[in-house]
């Protein structure tokens, strides 16, 4: 029987620091009005040629330098996002194309802030299901072109970027248990149509991410027969600082272990969860054998967890 761990993990932001000090003139806002609020310092703009595929390279070359393997070995790659610039190839073919992988699966998902967490599910039921060792899966975005600068609620958030994991299929037994559903969103809570900005209403998002995430975290933690000590850290969705320690006090998990890099990137959709794991190989938090749950919610609505064994 396989099973599936992280082989690798990367990250990339660009290179312009966009702080508060922006949005605190732009708006005529106190110093720590932002911070207080969403747990947010700064975040990264992408410059206006560096495109959405350049991101997934940034992070694709990164993995590709930081293991030896045969990248041939690859078979499938996987790109979330909801800013995508292109309907027909999909990024995940450009990627392709940029590391020269002669033969994979490729496809790219349109599935809200979460997309990662069904991206990491698909991929693991294709690597245990095919003759493949290797699936790439990045998240990316780049939202400061979706954003509507005079809007107060979402420009302050949010900020460009992008994560990637190598999975590889092992047979070293690593427990993994998942938890994904979509919620109609009936009132249009989170959206934003081709040609248009980034709308939310902030209100119904918080009382969603907090209701039905806990809810989800704990039926995962129900099916999986696993108990809430056990579990290293949990890795949210990077949203709202305030979504997050709601999340962990209606949970009953200790904060210190709610791992948070809001204050140094935003808020970045589809790459907030990778780009936090790469952050945390990277800081020697996690090691093997550690159990971890990852949480994603946003729009759709889309709502899910795992539970994986490092």
């Amino acid at each position: 029987m396989s099973f599936i761990r992280i082989a690798e993990t990367s990250s990339y932001l660009p290179q312009n620091e966009i702080f508060n000090d922006y949005f605190n003139t732009k708006f005529a806002l106190e110093k720590d009005w932002i911070y207080k609020r969403t747990g947010i310092k700064k975040r990264y703009f992408s410059k206006k040629e560096e495109s959405i595929v350049d991101l997934c390279i940034e992070v694709s070359n990164k993995i590709l330098k930081k293991i030896n393997f045969d990248k041939q070995e690859i078979g499938n790659i996987i790109v979330t996002s909801t800013t995508t610039d292109r309907i027909m190839p999909g990024i995940s073919f450009e990627i392709q194309k940029a590391l020269d992988i002669k033969k994979c699966m490729c496809f790219d998902i349109l599935a809200g802030c979460s997309g990662y967490i069904n991206a990491i599910d698909i991929a693991r039921k294709n690597l245990l299901l095919e003759e493949t060792k290797y699936s790439l899966i990045i998240g990316v975005e780049k939202l400061s072109e979706y954003l509507d600068f005079d809007d107060l609620d979402t420009s302050i958030l949010l900020g460009d970027g992008a994560g990637a994991i190598l999975l590889e299929k092992v047979e070293e037994k690593k427990k993994f248990f998942s938890n994904i559903i979509s919620i109609p969103d009936s009132n249009r809570i989170l959206t934003c149509n081709p040609n248009e900005k980034i709308s939310m209403d902030g209100k119904a998002i918080y009382k969603f991410a907090v209701t039905e995430t806990s809810k989800n975290i704990k039926e995962l933690l129900e099916k999986s027969n696993e108990k809430l000590e056990n579990i290293k850290y949990i890795i949210p969705h990077q949203s709202n600082i305030r979504i997050l320690n709601s999340i962990a006090d209606k949970v009953g998990f200790p904060k210190e272990k709610l791992y948070t890099n809001l204050e140094n990137v935003g808020n970045t959709f589809c790459a907030s969860i990778p780009i936090a794991i790469d952050e945390m190989f990277n800081k020697k938090l996690l090691n093997k054998g550690d159990k971890i749950i990852i949480v994603g919610y946003g729009g759709g609505l889309n709502l899910g967890s795992l539970l994986l064994e490092i």
